[in-house]
């Protein structure tokens, strides 16, 4: 079994030597592995450090974009080439630390039918430590948020600490170029039905360098994610919430009735058959939005078993040349 791990850097000179350095000592136990770092179009040192980094080790492979493209695209780049049966992905602050690598391809041994494994520091036995208040409670919120509109409720689904069987790689068409590939990854891989589980880690506050992510950006992404992978999220909530204004105020103008006081010609008639319509309106395209979200999946399926086919038949093509 050859295992992959993917590490993508951007601006991580104070990082790059000590990330690298721990990756590598965990993986020397396989004797199959490499390690792809891809720089994601660094201003600073990352390139030269990690560049003589690989000069000593043969087992780190260096890619390199010529500007910045984002985490998502740097990821891809990584996924396309790698080698490995088992692809692990890390972040190059090391926000969890190398050994996670070793949990992850644990449970792959553990059980065959797993095709993702997630680190995870919300669910039961995982932890945090060292991360501002603030950020941590709008992170989770956010996971809980963004897990419950997925099919699979996980947890985490923000996570780069992740494992991956070569099959779910090659079988998905990934497209984001943000962080929201991580989503993206989920979203497919569940709809596809491939088989997650997540494994308890320790999240970590970053102690060198700054954070290349920009918080609020992301947060608004994810709530938007959610909204278009569970679209009755949205619709319902707006849908409910008028069809009851439109409910209360029917109520009110038929208790004005019941005491002989109701003047047919208030603007509240209106108002009351206005919100009642949209509110049930609203609800009806929420239900055409979930229906089209359902046929979204059964796409991802006809992609995966194309992509599939694809691949095979280019292994068989590479094996009689």
């Amino acid at each position: 079994m050859k295992i992959s791990v993917i590490i993508p850097m951007y601006n991580e000179e104070e990082n790059a030597l000590n990330t690298l350095t721990k990756v590598n000592e965990i993986l020397e136990k396989y004797d199959d592995y490499e390690i792809i770092v891809v720089d994601d179009g660094s201003a600073d040192n990352t390139f030269k450090i990690i560049n003589e980094m690989a000069s000593k080790k043969d087992k780190i492979k260096i890619l390199k974009h010529s500007s910045n493209m984002g985490m998502g695209r740097a990821l891809r780049t990584g996924f396309e080439n790698s080698n490995g049966d088992i692809i692990i992905t890390i972040d190059a602050d090391l926000s969890y630390k190398p050994y996670h690598i070793l949990k992850l391809i644990e449970e792959f041994e553990k059980d065959e039918t797993i095709d993702i494994v997630v680190g995870s520091p919300y669910m039961e036995g995982g932890s945090v430590k060292n991360v501002p208040f603030v950020r941590l409670f709008i992170s989770r919120a956010a996971n809980k948020f963004v897990g419950f509109s997925m099919i699979d409720n996980l947890s985490t689904v923000t996570s780069v600490l992740r494992g991956y069987k070569r099959e779910v790689i090659d079988s998905l068409e990934l497209e984001s170029n943000g962080t929201d590939i991580n989503l993206e990854i989920l979203s497919k891989a569940s709809a596809t039905r491939f088989k997650i589980k997540e494994t308890p880690a320790l999240l970590e506050g970053r102690k060198l360098g700054q954070s290349k992510l920009k918080f609020r950006a992301k947060t608004i992404s994810h709530v938007l994610f959610s909204f278009y992978e569970k679209p009755m999220m949205l619709f319902g909530a707006i849908g409910i919430f008028l069809f009851l204004i439109g409910a209360i105020s029917a109520i009110y103008l038929f208790y004005q009735y019941l005491t002989g006081v109701l003047d047919p010609t208030r603007p509240l008639m209106l108002f009351m058959v206005l919100m009642i319509v949209s509110g049930i309106q609203i609800l009806i395209f929420g239900f055409v939005a979930t229906q089209i979200s359902l046929l979204k999946r059964e796409i991802y399926i006809v992609q995966k078993e194309n992509r599939l086919i694809k691949k095979n038949f280019e292994n068989i093509k590479k094996e009689k040349l």
